[in-house]
């Protein structure tokens, strides 16, 4: 394989990532390539394997320098980093793992199931939040209106509405801190398949 086939198969594994870190890969890979003749150009393709692997490895380093960077940022209040973004990269890098191993794949399979269920219970949180939301305001604007009518009967349909509107919210908190699990937990699996594929390439050295 020559580089600007290794290239051109490279740039299909990354295409997925945010913008500057596509570029910047692109650029340090041309780079690492440049600084050789072509004899040593097959010899650095060796070192880095195939480029789904090249590319995996690459994902898992950035994965990890954007954690450290978001691990400072928390340190320091007056620096944000992109959470949505660095779950992307922990989704693109699970994904980006050369599959080899038919127990992985089974992990990969009952992890994909358990992903979907949580997918549709925050689906269905959100839904069922946004339903008790429309009751509950139904409900109060009713207990607003039936004031002049009977007091008692109006605090009743009044006090049911804002219950409504309080579980709503309640649901819609529910499924915020489901979506930051689903993330953590992305995050966390990624950095556990990054130790293991570093354990097998010093156990394969």
């Amino acid at each position: 394989m020559t580089r600007e086939e290794y290239m051109i198969k490279l740039k299909k594994y990354l295409r997925k990532l945010p913008k500057q870190d596509y570029e910047d890969a692109i650029e340090y890979f041309n780079e690492y390539f440049s600084d050789t003749d072509k004899a040593g150009q097959q010899k650095l393709m060796e070192e880095l394997g195939t480029p789904k692997q090249a590319a995996a490895d690459l994902m898992y380093n950035l994965l990890d320098r954007k954690i450290q960077e978001q691990d400072a940022a928390d340190e320091d209040s007056e620096k944000k980093q992109d959470k949505k973004g660095i779950t992307l990269l922990a989704v693109l890098a699970i994904l980006s793992t050369p599959v080899t191993v038919p127990l992985f794949i089974a992990m990969l399979a009952v992890l994909l199931a358990v992903a979907i269920c949580v997918v549709c219970v925050i689906i269905s949180d959100f839904i069922a939040a946004l339903s008790v939301l429309l009751i509950g305001g139904k409900l109060l604007l009713r207990g607003l209106v039936s004031f002049p009518y009977s007091l008692s009967g109006a605090l009743m349909i009044t006090g049911c509405g804002l219950l409504g509107i309080g579980c709503a919210l309640l649901l819609y908190i529910l499924g915020i801190c489901l979506c930051k699990w689903m993330g953590m937990l992305l995050i966390k699996l990624a950095q556990c398949l990054a130790r293991k594929r570093g354990k097998n390439h010093e156990t394969n050295k």
